[in-house]
């Protein structure tokens, strides 16, 4: 293991001084809190208002230019690998063979095949330019290691599911030059698209929520390194890493721990329930 990973995986494990990469540059490079949230209430947006970046449900938020009212970035959530059953995009492609089996964590979530021409159509066509409506900076792009599971775990089956996001990540940013590209996870993907984002987002890297019990958990020391070894990469192109975390909301304790030690690594940290459905500001202190 190289100094610099060291230094990295031992922070994140420790909340000691870490090396933090590069200084981001590019849009985001003055981000120092974000928040995500996908709930509508409208007493939120002052609070979300309080953020330097904010990532919203296109099709259900609290008023934008509230939001937005002390300048904060606002990307709106778009699934590349996965659509909800009640997503207002899902009608018209429910029956398409592209439209796979359900997450087994969100039952009500289908995943996606991203090589399908339908496919590209429906995500560039509709849902996009749906998400970038009104006074929105970018797009919060989730899911993406969806389809990169199914090409890993059933390569003959979904072989090239990888290379097809990334040309649909190209054909994106082409169409959209002016809008902020956020990927939340697909670490594969992220070293050759690198010229199309303002930075990355990573879950989990110390938490682990169980769905089946629907508890929070600390993640395994072994495997929290492991994802923390993942992002070297990704911190040496100098991209800023926002860092979801899930904790229970009456653990202050666990949660300034988990604040410390991801700011220690120099990750941007949010905190929040698994639901994302409700603003929390400990970041903000």
């Amino acid at each position: 293991m190289s100094r610099r990973l060291l230094a990295i995986a031992l922070a994140i494990m420790s909340g000691g001084t870490a090396w933090a990469g590069p200084a981001p540059a590019g849009p985001l490079g003055g981000v120092k809190t974000w928040a995500v949230y996908y709930g509508a209430a409208p007493e939120t947006a002052a609070e979300l208002a309080r953020f330097d970046l904010v990532v919203l449900d296109p099709t259900r938020h609290p008023p934008l230019n509230n939001v937005k009212r002390h300048g904060a970035l606002l990307l709106m959530y778009v699934s590349l690998g996965e659509v909800n059953i009640h997503s207002p995009a899902y009608a018209s492609i429910a029956t398409e063979p592209w439209v796979l089996a359900p997450n087994p964590n969100w039952p009500e979530a289908r995943r996606l095949d991203p090589r399908a021409p339908g496919y590209e159509r429906w995500l560039l066509e509709r849902v996009v330019p749906a998400a970038l409506t009104g006074p929105v900076n970018g797009l919060f792009l989730d899911t993406a290691d969806t389809p990169m599971e199914l090409e890993r775990a059933e390569p003959e089956r979904y072989g090239g599911a990888a290379e097809a996001l990334e040309r649909v990540l190209g054909v994106l940013h082409r169409a959209h030059p002016r809008a902020l590209l956020v990927l939340n996870g697909g670490l594969p993907l992220v070293e050759r698209s690198r010229p199309m984002l303002a930075g990355v987002a990573v879950e989990s890297i110390l938490t682990d929520y169980d769905f089946k019990a629907q508890r929070y958990r600390a993640r395994a020391p072994e495997a929290a390194r492991e994802r923390a070894a993942a992002l070297r990469r990704v911190t040496a192109l100098g991209l800023p890493v926002l860092a979801l975390e899930y904790a229970p909301p009456d653990d202050a304790a666990w949660t300034q721990s988990l604040i410390t030690k991801t700011r220690a690594a120099g990750l941007i940290p949010y905190i929040s329930t698994i639901g994302l459905d409700k603003v929390f500001t400990q970041t903000l202190r």
